[in-house]
């Protein structure tokens, strides 16, 4: 994979005259993304020909996550769109999984989010070993508690209590909160440290591991919830991030009160918790034309 990068470093020194600046730059973006993919799997299983449009998304969502600049971000999806359109023209790799890939400026777009029925397909699968346990439990959690994946990542054991159905996270700028768990949440934790003790025969302190006993990356985690969504068959790319805007709208659908919601996602603002309430105001704009009969009638005249 270094060797691509490098070939990629040379032609823009070489024939595009790139400045110094977005050499280094460019690297630093490229290595971040590999860096991301290697943490998932075993580095040597990572090859040009196998990296997906679906990998480059949720390197994306992963930059959002950790909170990069809008412009930051900008940059990085065009990075990789110029790396890949090098790779293809020059025969490295057939087929260019950036080309579709468009950077929006997701501070003014709705969040995505799963419907609960979608929510219930992504869990619906039979547990039969350790790693089935291990990922039901972690959506669940993720369902429960709207928490990032950063916080799910460091969470140890220490900081689940089963009794009060709460996980203590460490949150932007080191702030520490209370995420909450419910019965389901609790009860798929419960059977996930079970097969692990099992696998392992003690408890290390992260509160999830991989095959290893090692803890999850955020890469493995992006990992797991996008095989788990293709198992499901939904036709959206299912992210982290996807997850706690399924947790925020569902609650503010069911009518949770705002600065409650704020809370318990962690923002510092109320503005950015609002941008939630323009997808349950559009969700109750489709119930009041499907519903209500002289808006049904006015819509049909449209």
């Amino acid at each position: 994979m270094d060797h691509y990068i490098d070939k990629f470093m040379q032609y823009l020194i070489a024939e595009k005259n790139a400045s110094p600046l977005t050499v280094e730059s460019y690297s630093k973006d490229l290595n971040q993304f590999m860096e991301f993919l290697y943490e998932a799997v075993d580095p040597e299983s990572v090859t040009i020909a196998a990296i997906t449009a679906n990998d480059i998304r949720d390197f994306i969502d992963y930059c959002f996550e950790k909170g990069n600049e809008l412009s930051t971000i900008e940059r990085k999806v065009a990075t990789l769109k110029s790396f890949f359109k090098y790779l293809e023209f020059h025969n490295y790799r057939n087929g260019n999984p950036a080309r579709d890939i468009h950077y929006s400026k997701q501070k003014n777009c709705l969040p995505v989010f799963l419907t609960f029925e979608q929510i219930q397909a992504l869990v619906a699968f039979e547990c039969k070993s350790f790693g089935d346990y291990r990922d039901k439990a972690l959506l669940e959690v993720f369902y429960s508690t709207g928490a990032r994946v950063s916080e799910i990542t460091y969470a140890d054991i220490d900081d689940c209590d089963y009794k009060t159905g709460r996980l203590k996270v460490l949150g932007k700028g080191s702030k520490e909160r209370i995420v909450f768990l419910n019965d389901t949440a609790v009860t798929a934790l419960q059977e996930y440290m079970n097969e692990r003790k099992k696998k392992f025969n003690c408890l290390t302190n992260p509160l999830f591991v991989n095959n290893n006993g090692k803890r999850l990356t955020t890469r493995g985690i992006f990992y797991i919830i996008d095989k788990r969504a293709n198992m499901a068959q939904l036709w959206k790319s299912v992210t982290p991030h996807v997850l706690r805007h399924s947790f925020a709208t569902e609650l503010l659908n069911r009518g949770a009160d705002i600065r409650a919601v704020q809370d318990m996602l962690g923002h510092a603002s109320i503005s950015t918790t609002q941008k939630y309430t323009h997808t349950t105001i559009e969700r109750l704009k489709e119930l009041y034309h499907k519903y209500h009969p002289h808006a049904h009638r006015r819509h049909d005249d449209e």
